[in-house]
């Protein structure tokens, strides 16, 4: 793969990065999330880790409240686009899924506290 190639690679990844950050904000918005403050306004954590070259999403239907639940748990390798894209479509269908109101069950079925 000559250099031109591979730029275009990483500016495409990059953008995916940075569409899967943007899907976050617009779940969960720029205000603090804490479960006291919103409610059951979802909740998006948004994780990026060099070392390991991965991108990782956790959402929380109903809010986030400390050892209730892991949420959703969506994980991509960087390196892999079509499994970066994969999470982008997961993402969308999250986030569209949360503003029609189809969560699928109670917040008292979903979220199970951690031992």
């Amino acid at each position: 793969m000559n250099k031109r190639l591979k730029r275009k690679a990483e500016k495409r990844r990059r953008q995916q990065i940075c569409e899967a950050l943007d899907l976050c904000l617009q779940i969960n918005g720029l205000q603090k999330s804490k479960r006291s403050l919103t409610g059951d306004h979802p909740t998006a954590f948004f994780e990026f880790n060099g070392r390991a070259a991965g991108v990782g999403v956790r959402v929380f239907r109903y809010g986030w409240e400390p050892y209730v639940g892991i949420g959703e748990r969506l994980l991509s390798r960087i390196t892999r686009s079509g499994e970066l894209g994969e999470m982008i479509g997961q993402l969308k269908q999250l986030k569209k899924d949360l503003h029609s109101g189809n969560c699928g069950g109670s917040k008292k079925t979903n979220n199970t506290p951690l031992l």
